[in-house]
């Protein structure tokens, strides 16, 4: 055996190898996309595949091989580079990546994915983002009402006033318009102490409507935005994804996520959602801005990154839209180039035309 024989032989068992390991990713890619479908027929796609994008490879290195003779130049240049667009660029190389990446990050992904969506299902299990919301309206009311009832407080303070005059008068209309009907306390004593009783006095009554008021507007609306739907349904999903962190923090190899765990959290994100839906409409009615921060807190994918890994083509469309940033995705871009490309340069040795 000449040492050229030997080296072709080589090449092809190089090729084969390289091959082997390209068809194994892009097979795991397919399956992870179509879980149920036969193997089988990956295989053979991806081998099929794989082959016509390698021999699309020799037709260009063959168009450029100027010691042999070649009819049609051009079109072989032509045809190899739209095989290799085709069943290279288009499916071997995107499929790989795919593969390559998902087996790096998933589990990363997966954990920060779980630990995000139990805080909102916990929020969620505790009228948390309800309970947030009503907190903060009813702060905002007794602000308003304070800085109402200061205006009245200046104005019966104030040196050139003698008792209750049409300001002061004015301001405790303005706090009608809020809190309903509000006794008029006459003012008895024009020095200081007695303005100051008079003003502790309507602080009281003013504090009881505010009080009564908010009681009959408030409560009632934190028992709408907390009613209608199954927390024992949240509960469980808490406690599985509880349990996924327990095993993933205890056995760092284990299989998780598992399909199993990617369709939890797409269920989750749709309760998520569902709730903020129901919580958005009823804020609305009174606080349309409130209702855009409550918009921007969603779950803007209706699919849990966790199950969206498993898609190739949402990976490549997260890609393109920036969502990897800092993750390594050109990394294993280039590495599933290398072994596909490593795998042509075999190819055209082992299958090398001699001179003419």
């Amino acid at each position: 055996m000449n040492q050229k024989s030997f080296l072709q032989i080589f090449a092809l068992c190089a090729f084969v190898v390289l091959m082997g390991i390209s068809c194994w990713a892009t097979v795991e890619s397919l399956h992870l996309l179509l879980p149920t479908w036969p193997i089988i027929f990956f295989w053979a796609v991806s081998v099929i595949f794989f082959v016509v994008a390698s021999i699309g490879s020799k037709l260009i290195v063959d168009s450029f091989n100027q010691q042999i003779r070649v009819d049609n130049r051009s079109w072989r240049l032509i045809s190899g580079i739209v095989l290799l667009l085709l069943f290279w660029v288009c499916f071997s190389l995107p499929t790989s990546t795919h593969t390559f990446f998902y087996r790096a990050t998933i589990k990363d992904v997966a954990v920060q994915d779980i630990k995000s969506t139990t805080d909102k299902l916990r929020m969620l299990l505790d009228d948390g983002v309800a309970k947030t919301i009503v907190d903060q309206d009813k702060a905002d009311f007794r602000a308003e009402i304070n800085r109402i009832f200061t205006n009245f407080s200046t104005e019966i303070n104030s040196p050139g006033n003698e008792g209750w005059k049409d300001r002061a008068e004015k301001v405790i209309i303005e706090l009608e318009g809020k809190l309903g009907k509000i006794q008029r306390i006459p003012l008895r004593d024009n020095s200081f102490q007695g303005r100051q009783k008079l003003i502790e006095a309507m602080r009281k009554q003013v504090d009881e409507l505010t009080e009564s008021h908010i009681k009959s507007v408030y409560d009632p609306r934190l028992r709408a935005l907390t009613k209608g739907y199954d927390k024992k349904v949240v509960a469980e999903n808490i406690k599985y994804f509880d349990a996924v962190i327990n095993d993933i923090k205890k056995n760092p190899k284990s299989v998780e996520p598992t399909p199993t765990t990617a369709r939890h959290l797409s269920e989750a994100y749709i309760t998520i959602n569902e709730r903020f839906d129901v919580i958005k409409k009823e804020i609305e009615k009174d606080n349309p801005k409130r209702a855009k921060d409550i918009e921007s807190q969603k779950i803007l994918s209706k699919v849990s990154e966790t199950e969206r890994m498993l898609s190739v083509v949402d990976v490549w469309k997260d890609f393109f839209n920036g969502r990897f940033a800092g993750r390594g995705f050109i990394f294993w871009i280039m590495l599933a180039a290398l072994v596909d490309i490593a795998g042509f340069i075999f190819f055209d040795i082992a299958f090398a035309r001699r001179k003419d």
